[in-house]
């Protein structure tokens, strides 16, 4: 029986050449001096970070589609305001390939189907593992929401910490908000909904 790290490894190494891109990443350390000789503990540090790539990215490099989700006749929860809240995320900026992190708000009315209530939580963990940018990742939550399952509208609220902004830059912290309106939630009264339901997020 393979053991766990055995388990995982198609997933890392699907559509990754993991040799040639330690090779790289250890020419880019040596032009930048981290070097093993300079400190020992950088002796495996390409390698590792081939490896973690390659997991993280899993879903992108190997181009998988989008996870299924379930849905279900609405029937009474057609026109119903439904919001799922604080759901943790981290991702990695395209720009920078530093770590962006927070949580995550989504809200949708269903029209003639519904969804699983950890079918938006699904839907973020996939378009996260990628090189991303926030106003993106909103965007494609919403997105996948209205291809599963076709509501009268959907909205999603990213507040998150970014490296790329603490650790260089401006090295500034901060708390960066984007937010994704659709359908529905363009016009006054939902959008005023959804942002009063955000207000008492932050409250509780």
């Amino acid at each position: 029986m393979p053991d766990d790290a055995e388990q995982t490894k198609p997933e890392m190494t699907e559509g990754a050449d993991l040799p040639t891109a330690a090779r790289a990443l250890r020419r880019m350390l040596a032009a930048l001096q981290l070097t093993p000789d300079r400190d020992p503990h950088l002796e495996r540090s390409a390698d590792n970070v081939a490896e973690f790539w390659a997991e993280f990215f899993a879903p992108f490099i190997a181009a998988q589609p989008p996870p299924p989700i379930s849905t279900f006749p609405a029937g009474e929860l057609a026109g119903q305001f439904i919001a799922v809240g604080r759901l943790s995320f981290h991702s990695m900026c395209a720009h920078h390939f530093t770590p962006f992190f927070g949580a995550a708000y989504v809200a949708y009315v269903p029209d003639e189907l519904g969804i699983g209530i950890g079918a938006p939580a699904k839907l973020l963990e996939y378009a996260a593992r990628r090189p991303q940018l926030q106003e993106r990742l909103a965007a494609d939550v919403a997105a996948a929401l209205e291809a599963a399952c076709r509501p009268r509208g959907v909205a999603v609220c990213l507040i998150a910490r970014q490296m790329c902004m603490e650790m260089r830059g401006a090295r500034a912290d901060g708390r960066i908000e984007s937010a994704t309106l659709r359908g529905c939630f363009q016009e006054a009264a939902w959008r005023d909904q959804f942002f009063n339901y955000l207000a008492r997020q932050a409250t509780d």
